[in-house]
């Protein structure tokens, strides 16, 4: 089985992979999928490769070989061309209030960091690699109609997950065919909840002494 997470980041991408984890799939997230694909032919770091501008990509098909289950934003950027190559794949859409949504993901944004591939990554999904309440929320809206619309005549194909209102097991174990675990679901901390934890006060500190990509 392949199963592919399409949320935008900050949709608790993290909590359903550790949840496919105990599940039995061999899940991974950011830091493989990151390598999922790569651009070609464009200055990644350029201001002028805009969001209207279609960049070649090349997919790392042996990555999907590799593993069960996908997630984070690469799978969000490349979910058709993953449809068309796995028809018998199960895709889950995680989704937030899009209010909740935007305070996190400015957040995550105001930590910068940005490398040259995220930069453009962020470009192609959200039309910009700062935050910016209107495209940032346009895209959210976007993204999600774009999806429900590729799968509106396969229903059984996609599964929405809003884990911060609650879904957990019993919706996705269903959608999977999979017996439901004894165990709590792993849902993660909440953005206030993790702004108190001592490793991420550390984080902040050392991103902010770091240069930010140019």
């Amino acid at each position: 089985m392949k199963v592919f997470c399409v949320g935008l980041s900050k949709t608790a991408t993290t909590s359903l992979t550790q949840a496919l984890r105990v599940l039995g799939l061999d899940a991974v997230h950011w830091y493989a999928t990151k390598h999922a694909f790569r651009y070609l032919e464009f200055n990644a770091q350029s201001d002028s490769a805009s969001i209207a501008e279609e960049a070649e990509i090349d997919i790392d098909w042996a990555l999907f070989e590799r593993h069960d289950a996908f997630a984070d934003t690469p799978i969000a950027r490349i979910y058709t061309a993953l449809d068309d190559r796995f028809p018998d794949a199960r895709f889950i859409l995680t989704l937030r209030d899009p209010e909740r949504w935007l305070k996190s993901f400015a957040d995550q944004f105001a930590a910068g960091g940005l490398d040259p591939f995220s930069s453009r990554l962020h470009r192609d999904l959200y039309g910009t690699d700062h935050f910016d309440h209107a495209l940032c929320l346009d895209a959210f809206q976007r993204h999600r109609d774009q999806v429900r619309a590729r799968f509106a005549e396969r229903p059984d194909s996609l599964l929405e997950m809003d884990i911060g209102a609650g879904d957990g097991w019993a919706v996705l174990c269903d959608f999977l065919e999979l017996p439901r675990p004894r165990q709590p679901f792993p849902y993660r901390f909440s953005r206030g909840e993790r702004r108190q934890t001592p490793i991420y006060r550390l984080r902040q500190a050392l991103r902010r002494r770091l240069p930010r990509w140019s």
